[in-house]
């Protein structure tokens, strides 16, 4: 197996320690700090895996993400009425610094399953299902609470919509590409999240996450296969 992912696979096991009650207090596994840690992983295993391509990737997924968290923060458009709070640190007009890099994070770990930018916004959104309503109990706050355990409906179809954006305006063709390897560690990503949504008495999302990722999961590998894609992808085109 590639050292890429051997990195990712043991970021996987530090986030199911991290996400343990007993554990979420102790030195190195609070404060944010698997956040950062992913955020490295991150510049690790996309420069490794895009090289140049890797700083465009980058740059286009922190800017727009910058720009729709700025929008958003400040007129609602185009998730809905919401504010961060002081919890996600240093912030520029309004939006934490880490979001737009959270932004390029999550939007290159959902690329590498399928190479396909309508499967990989679809699973930027389940990332999103995950992660929003337990998040939006600290970090931030909807204004105007929403359908989804207080999360407006808005919200996920602008992750669908700023994704694809992100995904075009890095490159403007539509491929698929399946790698069993991404779509483990993305599969593991989203159980990880959704434990941290069980242990934090939101069952309900945390069980709607678990199956909505893990139907996904396995009709993407179906599909895969029906295409003559059933073994893993060991690199992607550089940009």
């Amino acid at each position: 197996m590639e050292r890429i992912w051997i990195v990712a696979y043991a970021y996987l096991v530090y986030l199911f320690l991290a996400t343990i009650p007993q554990l979420t207090n102790l030195p190195g596994f609070n404060l944010g700090i698997p956040i950062l840690v992913l955020i490295s992983v991150y510049f690790y295993h996309s420069y490794t895996k895009l090289r140049k391509g890797s700083v465009l990737f980058f740059i286009i997924g922190f800017l727009i993400g910058y720009l729709f968290e700025f929008l958003g923060v400040h007129t609602g458009f185009p998730f809905g009425k919401y504010y961060y709070t002081s919890g996600l640190g240093y912030e520029i007009l309004g939006v934490p610094l880490i979001i737009p890099f959270l932004w390029s994070t999550l939007a290159y770990f959902s690329y590498l399953p399928s190479g396909n930018p309508f499967i990989s916004s679809w699973i930027m959104v389940m990332i999103d299902l995950t992660v929003d309503p337990l998040f939006s109990r600290f970090d931030w706050h909807w204004i105007t609470p929403g359908q989804y355990f207080g999360v407006p409906i808005s919200n996920f179809v602008s992750w669908y919509a700023i994704s694809l954006l992100i995904y075009f305006t890095w490159r403007r063709r539509v491929t698929f590409k399946y790698d069993v390897k991404a779509s483990l560690f993305v599969y593991g990503l989203i159980l990880d999240l959704a434990l941290q949504d069980y242990f934090a008495g939101l069952v309900l999302p945390s069980l709607i996450s678990f199956v909505v990722a893990s139907l996904s999961f396995l009709l993407l590998h179906v599909l895969a296969r029906g295409l003559g894609h059933a073994k893993s992808v060991s690199e992607h085109e550089n940009n």
